[in-house]
């Protein structure tokens, strides 16, 4: 234990004092706000295009028209129709359209366009249609608000049984934050550690450091040092954030941590990072490098991001069979069960059943890893064939 400890500490320490490390620990969550606050600058910033169109009302709809559409939508009443196309390009107006009774009758009108553009078509589309619907009802003796009564939906309410069944807002933002915290200490302290793996055995330091400590308690040793490494980073960006979003959204952080089971959390966190971590350290050791590495080895790189396919039938329905069973299945129940807790009220024996199988098998995939490790990180010059894996597991520890 104490051999475990001491590597724990040094990788701690090695990449505490790396300049890159330290760089993408303030990097990192700028380049996140950026993502975020970017597109909603540019919403914001990007003022619809005015257009102009010129119209021929044959049924004195106009100024009702003018009325329904958009600011940057403005009408040009016409008479001359041999003429209006011409006036169109002459002035650079955006289209021209005639409102006859024809339009009335079949519904369907032309809109001749000089320029186009899909949101303002959206809301001129829109307009035309409320106008139709008008001179139709005047036209038919009806009243609108007669329409409006028989043809408004109903307006359903959804209420729990009782009051822990249904979902609050508060539950649901705090499990989407920490399912992605977790899957990103997962991803990258799996990828930090399969790439320090590398490193040394690139470097020799292998040799040098398994001359003083076992290879079980070099391979436990980094994964308890990178673990600590990924705390401190989740730790150092939850400071970072919690303010801004206590002065943005008046977020109440003790609220928010009553309002999920931490302890829950805490558990499929902790499990899928054992499980990753055994799966990329154990991988490490089995490559060379990373660009020489075969399309199987790429692709165990890729199964944390898994859990992805399922997000969509999770929120869409979190007590369906592919939610149950991506929250059960030890590859995805680290985020899965995560982001189901915060959606609906999982049952004890999903929870006890995912919770047991993801333990069980982060255990047998450390054994595996720690076999892999023990002879591929003094295997030189190649990436690991699969027979030669299959060889390796069945070694046998003296």
């Amino acid at each position: 234990m104490k051999g475990i400890w001491k590597i724990a500490r040094w990788e701690l320490m090695r990449n505490l004092t790396n300049k890159q490390f330290i760089i993408g620990l303030f990097i990192t969550p700028l380049i996140m706000a950026l993502f975020a606050g970017v597109p909603l600058l540019l919403d914001k910033l990007n003022h619809p295009a005015l257009s102009t169109y010129y119209v021929m009302d044959e049924l004195g709809v106009l100024p009702g028209l003018q009325s329904i559409v958009p600011e940057n939508i403005t009408f040009q009443a016409f008479d001359d129709p041999e003429s209006i196309a011409e006036t169109v390009k002459e002035t650079k107006s955006s289209g021209y359209l005639i409102l006859d009774q024809n339009f009335v009758n079949t519904g369907q009108i032309d809109v001749i366009y000089n320029d186009r553009s899909m949101e303002t078509m959206t809301a001129l589309r829109g307009a035309l249609t409320a106008v139709l619907q008008q001179l139709r009802l005047s036209s038919s003796q009806i009243s609108p608000e007669q329409v409006a009564f028989v043809t408004a939906p109903a307006q359903v309410r959804e209420v729990a049984i009782e009051e822990e069944l249904e979902p609050q807002t508060m539950h649901m933002i705090v499990s989407s934050v920490f399912t992605i915290l977790v899957f990103f200490l997962i991803f990258t302290s799996g990828t930090m550690l399969m790439q320090s793996a590398l490193q040394e055995k690139r470097d020799r330091m292998a040799e040098v450091v398994l001359s003083s400590v076992t290879p079980r308690q070099l391979m436990q040793g980094k994964i308890l040092g990178h673990f600590f490494l990924g705390l401190i980073q989740l730790g150092f960006w939850i400071a970072l954030g919690l303010p801004i979003a206590r002065y943005l959204w008046d977020f109440s952080v003790l609220e928010a941590l009553q309002a999920v089971q931490l302890p829950t959390i805490l558990f499929f966190g902790l499990g899928g990072y054992l499980l990753f971590s055994a799966l990329f350290i154990g991988l490490g050791a089995t490559m060379e490098d990373l660009q020489s590495a075969s399309n199987s080895q790429g692709l165990v790189i890729m199964l944390p991001m898994l859990a992805f396919l399922f997000l969509g039938p999770t929120f869409s329905n979190p007590d369906g069979t592919v939610a149950v069973f991506a929250s059960i299945f030890p590859f995805t129940s680290p985020v899965i069960m995560m982001l189901r807790g915060g959606l609906t009220r999982v049952p004890l024996w999903q929870t006890l059943s995912s919770g047991t199988l993801l333990l069980i098998t982060a255990l047998v995939l450390m054994q595996l890893a720690a076999k892999l490790f023990r002879v591929g990180m003094l295997m030189y010059g190649k990436n690991a064939s699969f027979k030669e894996v299959v060889k390796w597991l069945r070694y046998k520890e003296n």
